[in-house]
């Protein structure tokens, strides 16, 4: 009956992401209020130094000027992310940002509400050109207001000129890039499905091992999982995956969450091509022949 009933939702999804895909609704440009963010955070006074802090390190000001509290929320818990993960292994992040022609690719960007947060990080560590890329898969989900997250993404990357939002499966995605995000991936089946995506696009080993064949020499993949299990599932991935390839990964562990009270605890990784003689990470090598 499991079976059954799972089939029967991947065959609905199926349907419905095709749908989707293939009707246009004239629905107006998304423009987005300006919500005040007085008392944003005043109930927690670690939370509001947090912001200050991160506030001061990127410069928000547009965001604060023109976001919605909710966006800036999640603004700042992006960056808050990237903040401690770059904290933790500083290495890691200059090597990458050393690259000739910089580029970030977001993989699974949504409705990109946190792209502010990835061109203020960007920002704050070159003052060369570069480009960011988001990849959706799902980009025409409707929220309530009968737009989509393209739609939404559209306008949230009106102001930054590097920013492209793109829809399509990042399977076919082929740029390299120095950096490569990826926020809460699908390591199970059963979450992608209750998300509306038809089973075929369940694939977490050959997304893996697509990001980082587009990875040059010290490039640095970022994934952010959310709970204990989906954690230990994207380990096995990279075990995995370091049986084809020379890999380093690390675990940054349980990310820290000052704005956003998640259900799931969010789990930070660092990942490589293994080019490097320090061993403070886990390392895989490939299977020989």
């Amino acid at each position: 009956m499991e079976d059954f009933l799972t089939r029967l939702k991947s065959d609905r999804n199926r349907l419905e992401f095709a749908l989707r895909n293939f009707v246009r609704l004239p629905v107006p440009a998304y423009q987005e209020p300006n919500e005040t963010k007085d008392n944003l955070l005043t109930g927690d006074p670690e939370a509001l130094k947090k912001a200050e802090t991160l506030h001061r390190c990127y410069d928000l000001s547009r965001l604060y000027r023109s976001a919605t509290r909710q966006r800036t929320l999640e603004t700042l818990s992006c960056l808050e992310w990237l903040d401690h993960l770059a904290s933790v292994e500083p290495g890691w992040f200059e090597r990458a940002f050393q690259a000739e022609q910089f580029r970030w690719l977001d993989v699974g960007a949504k409705n990109w509400a946190y792209v502010e947060a990835l061109q203020a990080f960007i920002r704050a560590r070159t003052d060369a050109p570069f480009r960011l890329d988001g990849v959706e898969l799902d980009p025409n989900r409707r929220y309530t207001d009968f737009r989509t997250r393209r739609q939404y993404a559209e306008r949230f990357i009106q102001p930054i000129p590097e920013a492209r939002y793109h829809a399509g499966n990042i399977l076919s995605w082929q740029q390299p890039a120095a950096i490569i995000s990826h926020f809460l991936p699908f390591v199970f089946r059963d979450p992608l499905l209750d998300w509306g995506l038809p089973e075929k696009c369940f694939q977490p080993q050959a997304i893996l091992n697509h990001l980082l064949s587009l990875l040059p020499p010290g490039g640095l993949l970022l994934i952010v999982n959310q709970g204990e299990e989906e954690a230990r599932e994207q380990e096995a991935l990279f075990q995995t995956a370091a049986g084809q390839l020379p890999l380093r990964w690390k675990s940054l562990g349980q990310l820290p969450a000052s704005f956003i009270e998640y259900r799931y605890s969010r789990y930070g990784w660092l990942c490589g091509h293994d080019d490097r003689t320090d061993t403070d990470y886990h390392a895989g090598n490939p299977k020989p022949g």
